[in-house]
This record gives structure tokens, sequence and C-alpha cells, in this order.
């Protein structure tokens, strides 16, 4: 009985796509220079690595890995931060340290260089870029739930199978 179902859901996904089809990784790179995967935090106050990190020279390009618009360009914590809000689903990245070639209010679209790898030691051992990926929090389903997302996962659209219980 299960093998159906699963069949049927994998043909759905497969057919209706992502709405992140055609998003990309941040870097030409591509994800060939992971430094550090995203590691989810057991609630929302809990440590966890909420994003994943790219190791590249600075003055690397950056791209916007989807259409959006910026929401924000300045520092946080001092770090150069870009964060850019999506159409669909309307998800914000987050990317540091960035020298931003965009401003506050800017449309891009996916590739659009949003800026320069900035040096900035805090992060990681040596220099990287950290991309994130949240959800709004008006979507958490508890005051437990943390939003932000795998931006790995939701790029590539790999499915996360869950076991069916009965």
């Amino acid at each position: 009985m299960t093998t159906p179902l699963l069949a049927l859901l994998t043909a759905s996904f497969l057919a209706l796509g992502s709405p992140a089809s055609g998003w990309i990784p941040p870097l030409t790179t591509g994800w060939q220079q992971v430094l550090r995967t995203f590691e989810r935090p057991d609630d929302r106050f809990a440590a966890g690595h909420r994003g994943i990190d790219f190791a590249a020279p600075v003055g690397t390009e950056v791209r916007a890995i989807g259409p959006g618009r910026v929401a924000f360009v300045g520092d946080v914590a001092r770090t150069p931060t870009v964060s850019i809000e999506h159409d669909h689903p309307p998800w914000t990245s987050t990317y540091q340290p960035v020298e931003a070639l965009v401003a506050e209010g800017d449309r891009v679209e996916t590739g659009t260089i949003i800026g320069h790898l900035a040096a900035h030691g805090f992060h990681c051992s040596r220099s990287c870029l950290h991309l994130g990926l949240r959800r709004p929090a008006w979507e958490a389903r508890d005051a437990m739930t943390d939003p932000y997302v795998d931006p790995w996962a939701w790029i590539q659209r790999r499915p996360v199978l869950k076991p069916l219980v009965p």
C-alpha cells in the first residue's frame, strides 16, 4: 500500500516542479566549494548553522539565487550583508560578507551580481560566503519552529520524504 502512495507522491512532485525551479547557487563554482552545510537546530533558539558556507577568495562575484527585491544592505553584527526578498515563495535569502553593488529596493533576477565577497574573518576559518534562506516567521507552525530552510535542498529541489506512520 505504501509503494503506490510513494510513487504517486513522487510523480506529483516531479510533474508540478518546484517554486524554486531555475534558482541557482550564489557562486559560479556551484556546490563544489561547500565548507559547511546547513545544520537544523533543535528549536528556533538553539545553536545550529542556519545556512551554507562556500569557500571563495575575497572579491569573488556573488549572485542572487533567485528573482526578487533587495530588502537590506548594511552591517549585521559588523558583517556586510545583503538580503533579498524573493517573489515566489516569499522567502528571504541573506549573503554575508558581501560588498554590495545593489541598493535597497532594487529588483534582481536570478544570477544578478549583487556584490563581491568581502574580507571578514569572523565566521569561517578562511574566506567564505555564508548563504541563509528563511521563510516568513508568520509561516512558522509554532514558537519553537525555526523559519530557516536548507538552501542547498531548496535550490536543488531535493524532496524530503518522511516515513508513513500507520
